[in-house]
């Protein structure tokens, strides 16, 4: 008698405790490697780049400037769009490994800046 108490699970019931078990999976999976990836970064490259977010700038900026990356302060202010560009330079976190890829492995060093679409095209 005690089983006929008991009312048959339904699908409703069965989704949404297996929407938590996913759910549960999915947050412990992620938590850990969210937190290595900040890691990383934190203890990543310095790089520079040339801001036209939140400013007025010209076409020649925007399109410049979404591809560059520079290696120091002095480079990004050589390297503008234009003679008359004022885009901010803003500073951004890279991972080690990341920087090796844009700076080191392609000899772009020397010149202290990267054109992300040569870049992509070597790959």
């Amino acid at each position: 008698m005690a089983s006929s108490d008991k009312r048959p699970l339904s699908r409703r019931s069965l989704f949404k405790g297996m929407a938590a078990v996913g759910l549960a999976a999915v947050v412990t999976k992620v938590g850990p490697v969210e937190s290595s990836v900040r890691a990383a970064t934190r203890r990543g490259v310095t790089v520079f780049r040339l801001r036209t977010r939140n400013t007025r700038s010209c076409n020649a900026c925007k399109v410049h400037h979404r591809y560059m990356v520079f290696i120091s302060l002095a480079h990004a202010d050589r390297h503008r769009a234009h003679p008359g560009c004022n885009c901010p330079i803003v500073r951004q976190k890279i991972s080690q490994e990341r920087f090796r890829q844009l700076f080191l492995d392609t000899g772009a060093i020397r010149d202290g800046v990267v054109d992300l679409r040569a870049y992509r095209r070597r790959v």
